[in-house]
């Protein structure tokens, strides 16, 4: 594992915000990680989207109805199941912030995300 070395300023800011909120600077550097790295993947993941949809007649002419795995322009993988074509994805191309979508005529521009993850019950 490497060690990162911050700047003073951040160091102080960091050691001010531990204080002031009863955490470890770990735990406040963790936490303001998570957040921008969440809000840095949804930002490319909207960017994918609209190569997407720039792509979507081409897409539907070599694919018409299935499910694509769409990455920088080019198509990563297909299947005709969206969960096998995920789980395969995931496996071959990591956390890539890919677009995983059905290439229909007309196009579908809404979707429902649903996550694995359960939600902790709440005492």
């Amino acid at each position: 594992m490497e060690t990162v070395t911050l700047s003073t300023e951040l160091t102080t800011v960091l050691q001010t915000e531990a204080e002031s909120t009863g955490k470890t600077m770990t735990a406040v550097a963790e936490e303001w990680l998570r957040q921008h790295y969440v809000a840095l993947r949804r930002e490319r993941l909207a960017a994918q989207t609209q190569r997407f949809w720039a792509n979507h007649a081409r897409l539907y002419a070599e694919y018409p109805n299935q499910v694509v795995a769409f990455y920088n322009d080019e198509v990563l993988d297909y299947d005709s199941d969206m969960r096998r074509l995920a789980l395969r994805v995931r496996e071959t191309h990591g956390n890539l912030p890919v677009v995983i979508a059905q290439v229909t005529q007309p196009p579908v521009r809404s979707y429902k995300i649903r996550s694995p993850r359960l939600q902790q019950e709440q005492p």
